[in-house]
């Protein structure tokens, strides 16, 4: 990781971040946290980096991830910037081929008065990145490319005002390993850290509801920014079950009529607590619904605090599956939609398994 200080004026300061990391640890000088004097800041895309088509529509998609937060911030985003540049007090995002990271974010803020004044988002061309939702495509599911998304995500986490974190599951850290998935899919989003620590900054809307689930869990950090890792599948005491990669996706084996305690990430990515049901179940393909074979049922309580990892419900193998025959176990929060939630999307997900 990359830092530089310069001073600008008699308190201006700026830092810059290469890219693809920070969640809910707050940008500060001198003890005094730097956040944007407002609750509304403009981007500025340049308009020969990001033209109306595919890149555009990948950016803006980031944007609105980030304005689903359940804090009062917003971003807005104009296209068509002629000119983009750094220290011209202005927000802007843009290509280069001379970074040494895949992206950067250069920030400048007032220490004393504790306001940022400029954030800059910059991406590198020569990376292998990818717009596209389908997880094979992408690195995270044994695919060659980078996620823009979750790049675009992780730096406008730092243009917010924060800064990496590597103590737990999140956007701030290995974006490209802090995704939801469920059947073909895989979709970035800032996630349960950094959205808390959005409404630290700039307040609760006290109006987002959104709960989750992740088939990715923390696993320890690399320098400044949190490892992350797919969840598991263990028996039922607790031993972690053989496994093997199978098209770049774990996959666990399993008996019929074993008895094994599925892992899995829950978030909380909206205003308040949250108290929910959650429903597992067993299907011949990675689109986990209501409609799959339903074994087993929970409950989950989740704070917008620290993600909750965990594999506390045991389930049963059924003894008519095909030995030999690939399945994935699957888990739903909010299986009833008792929830009305700003995004209904991110409530399942799965584990691949294989039947002895």
């Amino acid at each position: 990781m990359k830092s530089k200080n310069i001073l600008l004026l008699s308190l201006l300061m700026t830092l810059m971040y290469p890219a693809v990391g920070f969640s809910y640890e707050k940008i500060k000088c001198a003890g005094i946290t730097q956040k944007w004097g407002s609750n509304s800041v403009q981007m500025r895309a340049s308009g020969t980096g990001f033209p109306s088509g595919v890149w555009r529509n990948a950016l803006t998609e980031s944007i609105d991830l980030w304005n689903q937060n359940p804090s009062k911030f917003k971003f807005t985003l104009s296209y068509n910037e002629p000119g983009v540049g750094k220290g011209n007090f202005q927000n802007e995002i843009w290509w280069t081929s001379s970074l040494s990271a895949p992206a950067v974010a250069y920030y400048w803020y007032t220490c004393l008065t504790g306001h940022l004044v400029e954030a800059d988002v910059v991406f590198r061309t020569t990376t292998p990145y990818h717009y596209t939702h389908n997880k094979k495509t992408l690195s995270g599911y044994g695919g060659g490319s980078r996620s823009f998304q979750t790049v675009a995500v992780h730096e406008l986490g730092h243009a917010l005002g924060l800064k990496h974190v590597s103590y737990t599951y999140n956007a701030m850290g290995s974006d490209s390993t802090h995704m939801h998935a469920n059947g073909s899919t895989a979709y970035a989003y800032p996630g349960e850290d950094a959205s808390h620590g959005a409404v630290a900054l700039y307040g609760n809307d006290n109006a987002t509801n959104d709960v989750a689930i992740a088939h990715w869990r923390w696993t320890g950090f690399s320098g400044e920014y949190s490892t992350h890792a797919r969840t598991r599948v263990f028996n039922s005491s607790g031993s972690l079950l053989p496994s093997f990669t199978d098209a770049g996706e774990p996959r666990y084996r399993v008996n019929k009529g074993q008895q094994v305690r599925l892992e899995m990430s829950y978030e909380n990515l909206g205003s308040g607590c949250k108290s929910t049901p959650v429903k597992y179940y067993i299907s011949t393909n990675d689109l986990i619904t209501t409609w799959d074979r339903h074994i087993g049922t929970g409950n989950v309580s989740v704070c917008r605090n620290t993600v909750y990892t965990t594999s506390n419900t045991t389930l049963t193998i059924p003894n008519d599956l095909t030995s030999g025959a690939n399945y994935h176990l699957g888990a739903i929060i909010d299986p009833d939609n008792a929830i009305a939630e700003t995004n209904e999307a991110n409530n399942s997900s799965y584990v691949g398994i294989r039947i002895n």
